[in-house]
């Protein structure tokens, strides 16, 4: 494995500091006062009020759907940032569907749709019988099918697809939009994320996927991370742009000059 240099290793350590530090800095101040910075407005969280009061209306669940996640390997965070969401939207709409093709998604998710009835007041009304698991991880397309007979069969009003799906994504956005249903879907697979982007209603994208704490819930901490990763995304950006204008500047002027 090839050794960093002592000034990538210094950048690397600076970096990760200021990361820190912002993200502590950020909690401290979001606690302080919730609306010191507001966050970057991301569609797909506005438009979840919306899909959750058209369910209420017409009296029909809202479905969330996590693909090829698990604990304990490499789609951990994945899962956990999934059952967030699937939790945020279980305390707005009652029921909330989920369907998995990994068993131990279901334990996870059994206690997360528990504390969602309790917060509502509602825990005489929970029942495990919203929990779907459809085993299939070997095979995309049986899940998808899966998930257009839940489409049909529990009559939906919107669907959020997360996790690692495929091309088989395009299976179930388009049953979802052949019956008017919302949804919103997105994919750490790009076939996937390129499917959702071309068919979904609203997409996340990227890390849009892990801060559904921040924009639905009440934890100031997850609040202030967002507000500060925000603000090193731009830093680094502006880092760069400096850098590039300094290494092509001295380069463009003596060629310039030369030439003159």
């Amino acid at each position: 494995m090839p050794r960093l240099d002592t000034t990538t290793q210094f950048i690397t350590v600076v970096i990760i500091c200021l990361t820190l530090l912002s993200l502590v800095q950020g909690a401290l101040v979001a606690r302080r006062r919730k609306d010191a910075f507001p966050l970057r407005p991301i569609a797909a969280y506005a438009s979840i009020p919306t899909m959750v009061g058209t369910a209420i209306e017409a009296g029909r669940p809202v479905h969330v759907s996590v693909a090829n996640t698990g604990l304990g390997g490499s789609n951990t965070l994945l899962t956990l940032a999934s059952a967030e969401l699937f939790y945020q939207t279980a305390v707005r709409a009652e029921p909330t569907i989920l369907t998995a093709n990994d068993p131990l998604v279901l334990p996870l998710s059994y206690v997360l749709l528990q504390r969602a009835y309790a917060r509502r007041g509602h825990a005489d009304r929970f029942s495990g019988r919203y929990l779907r698991w459809y085993p299939a991880p070997a095979q995309p397309l049986a899940f998808a099918g899966a998930l257009t007979t839940t489409l049909s069969a529990d009559q939906v009003s919107g669907s959020i697809l997360l996790g690692n799906f495929g091309s088989e994504l395009a299976l179930v956005l388009d049953a979802a939009n052949r019956r008017k249903q919302g949804s919103i879907a997105s994919s750490v697979d790009l076939t996937g994320q390129a499917v959702a982007y071309a068919l979904a209603g609203d997409t996340l994208i990227g890390e849009e996927m892990f801060v559904a704490g921040a924009y639905l819930g009440d934890n100031t901490a997850q609040r202030g991370a967002v507000v500060a990763l925000d603000t090193l995304r731009w830093l680094l950006i502006g880092a760069i742009v400096v850098y590039t204008f300094v290494s092509l500047y001295e380069p463009v002027r003596t060629a310039l000059l030369g030439g003159g």
